[in-house]
């Protein structure tokens, strides 16, 4: 601790004189350049060594177009940078990009790590035309854990900047750490008794034959705790579970692989709220899954790599196998395989306990850590990435219900709705939009009770949801006050959750216009009053691939030309009103375009479109049956019949199902571009026995962990 205020002391004396010397460097020049800072931040497990922050953007202007700019960019943390690094404590991982125009672009340049500042030097570029030059700065790790670890209110981490040029904060928050894991052990250690060996050493003979067991739960202290090994880490993250005060004569055996919470069927011993079951998981789905972990060592590291179940159906996870005890002490090591990153998830498994009566009273113990473990708290060039510090795990039985009482029913919580778009006037004025809502559904049994919580990507306390708790199945009518926002467009996430009864999630995207528009343009030029989406005719985010549709005036003329970001759109119709294209696939990953409507060489005033991966909607009269007839009340399908489904706004890598009433997730015979229609996604889906009448059809897409849904298209069932 005293290390730490010495060297925050030092950080913030090394600031106070590197703005001295900015304000001195300035007095003396004529430009006017100056950076709005702003930052996405992000949650940090409190026991990670190697947490990821929040990206940090500078968006610099006023500069003189053709001059050349040069600087040097540092960012100070309370705690140690720990990126992985070379012999010269320079780190590459860590990635500093710059826009000069035409998007972000990786510098190149390497930050030099010193404890906890990280600095990127050399920034050097000719001013574009525009007179701006934006710089962001990702992928930074801190060790989070040097905050300490005690409670489950999440700490603020605030990060100090350094800059050639004035900005206008000095310090942005970039994360907000809390514990990434919460566990649960049946009963307070593992009684040694006699116990029945199996015919089988897998799950179904274990169950069978009444092996003694004990279940270990581990459950994320927040969504996206769970993380799958990803680009730049070295693994997935890891849980050490440690046994120890065996008898001579124990065996144990474990699951190979867990099927988490939101899978197809969890993965349960039963003596943990949940009936006992072996997990069934479909692959691909993001569900999450553990698997374990082979030649890993006591710290949880190294072994062979791990992989999700594979196959073209629903995987049976009944395979076990043991873990070794030398002198009755052992260790197992289990990898996140996958796992959906917007919603709160958990995870049981079995430990089978093989043991033959024996006379001497014995309570064994088990203890379960994120892993691998480390005691490198600085940046490294060969310490693992994750890594995390031993501490002692706090209980998830209050999320559960289960801290001494039987849980008698088990509710499960289901929420219900599409992705929430709104409108809305700036610095406080009226919705645009009309509000949006979802429900919340008890699809089990027993009393459900939940509780709502948002996470903000951009602004904060902005969401109104009118009822934000409560017992039961219940709509929630969604708004946004504005007060505290400037025009721009804003993200959300909104939770669900029902402790036991798991938690959902829906994303939410308000767009705020000024609340003084500037004036109207001449009338002469053309003017884009909405872009729709094309299927719909709402108001939505554009896919880049698909199509959408501007309405507006003065549309119609001999050259009509629409371009996003300066890439031009492919028309399929363009009248005096309206205006129907196919976005160009070439925007890629971007999040926002500037869309211009020229025509007959005038152009409109450039507006600011929200872009995402995916967004599924079926266009109107968009449903055939298997005899190419369209599906009416009139005209329906039948049990087994291969619906044909035309739609937009899916991206080619994504994996696509269909939700046909209450049967969910169901897999399409074909899902690709539709022929001779551009930016047209063809779906065939057979309908599944046992549905009739009037349902419900929603086309989904899974891409990058979460899944979008289309809004509800009615179909007839006979």
């Amino acid at each position: 601790m005293k290390h730490l205020i010495a060297t925050n002391k030092r950080i913030i004396l090394y600031i106070f004189l590197t703005q001295l010397s900015i304000i001195a460097t300035f007095a003396q020049s004529p430009s006017s350049a100056r950076c709005h800072v702003t930052a996405t931040p992000l949650q940090a497990r409190a026991e990670g060594l190697t947490e990821r922050m929040g990206d940090i953007l500078l968006q610099c202007s006023s500069f003189n177009p053709g001059t050349v700019f040069s600087g040097n960019f540092t960012l100070f943390f309370p705690v140690s940078v720990s990126n992985r690094i070379d012999a010269n404590n320079l780190t590459r991982d860590a990635v500093l990009s710059v826009d000069l125009g035409s998007g972000l672009v990786p510098t190149g340049i390497a930050g030099q790590v010193s404890g906890a500042s990280i600095a990127f030097n050399g920034i050097s570029y000719t001013v574009p035309p525009s007179g701006n030059i934006n710089l962001a700065l990702t992928n930074v790790r801190a060790a989070m854990n040097q905050f300490g670890y005690s409670s489950m209110v999440p700490a603020v981490v605030t990060a100090s900047l350094s800059f050639t040029l004035p900005l206008d904060q000095t310090q942005v928050t970039v994360a907000y750490a809390q514990p990434g894991v919460l566990a649960s052990i049946g009963g307070a250690g593992i009684s040694c008794y006699g116990s029945p060996t199996p015919d089988t050493f897998d799950l179904p003979g274990f169950f069978a034959a009444g092996t003694a067991l004990a279940s270990t739960r581990i459950t994320e202290g927040f969504a996206a705790a769970f993380e799958a090994r990803s680009a730049g880490l070295d693994t997935g993250v890891r849980f050490l579970v440690r046994y120890t005060g065996f008898p001579a004569a124990t065996r144990l055996f474990i699951p190979d692989a867990v099927a988490g919470s939101d899978a197809l069927r969890p993965t349960s011993g039963g003596d943990l709220n949940v009936a006992q079951s072996v997990g069934q998981y479909m692959p691909g789905s993001g569900a999450l899954v553990l698997v374990r972990v082979q030649g890993a060592d006591a710290t949880g590291a190294g072994g062979y790599a791990v992989a999700p179940p594979q196959g073209s159906g629903p995987v049976t996870l009944s395979s076990a196998s043991e873990v070794l005890l030398s002198n009755g002490a052992g260790y197992a090591v289990y990898e996140v395989a996958a796992a959906n990153s917007t919603v709160l998830e958990s995870a049981q498994f079995p430990t089978f306990i093989l043991l033959p009566r024996f006379t001497a009273p014995t309570v064994a113990q088990e203890a379960v850590a994120l892993a691998p473990v480390s005691q490198v708290t600085t940046a490294s060039a060969t310490a693992p990435l994750p890594r995390f510090t031993s501490v002692a795990v706090q209980s998830d039985c209050g999320l559960f219900g289960d801290c001494g009482a039987p849980v008698v029913s088990l509710p499960k919580l289901l929420l219900q709705g599409s992705p929430i778009l709104m409108s809305a006037v700036a610095a406080g004025g009226a919705m645009v939009s009309k509000p949006g809502s979802f429900a919340i559904r008890n699809n089990g049994s027993g009393i459900l009770n939940w509780t709502t919580s948002v996470i903000y990507q951009l602004g904060a306390g902005w969401l109104v949801l009118d009822t934000p708790s409560g017992t039961g199945d219940a709509t929630i009518q969604v708004t946004a006050n504005t007060k505290n926002l400037a025009a721009g467009i804003y993200q959300a996430t909104i939770i669900a959750n029902g402790g036991a009864a798991g938690s959902q999630s829906v994303p939410v995207i308000l767009m705020v216009t000024p609340a003084s528009p500037p004036p109207p343009p001449p009338v002469t030029l053309p003017v884009v009053s909405q872009v729709l989406n094309a299927a719909t005719y709402q108001v939505a985010p554009l896919v880049p691939g698909s199509l959408g549709t501007l309405t507006g005036t003065h549309f119609a003329g001999k050259s009509v030309a629409v371009t996003f970001d300066g890439a031009a759109a492919t028309l399929l119709y363009a009248g005096d009103t309206q205006i129907n294209l196919q976005v160009p696939a070439s925007l890629g990953s971007k999040t926002s375009a500037m869309l211009v409507v020229t025509v007959d060489g005038v152009s409109s005033t450039p507006l600011a479109v929200p872009l995402t991966a995916a967004w599924p909607a079926v266009f109107p009269h968009g449903v055939l049956n298997q005899d190419n007839s369209e599906n009416t009340p009139s005209s329906a399908a039948k049990s087994g019949d291969i619906l044909q489904i035309f739609a937009t706004g899916i991206p080619k890598v994504a994996t696509v199902s269909a939700n046909i009433g209450s049967r969910q997730s169901l897999v399409p015979v074909y899902a690709g571009e539709a022929p001779t229609a551009p930016g047209v996604q063809q779906i065939n889906v057979a309908v599944p026995d046992g549905v009739s009448g009037p349902l419900t059809l929603q086309v989904c897409a899974l891409l990058a962990g979460q899944q979008i849904c289309s809004p509800a298209y009615s179909l007839t069932v006979r």
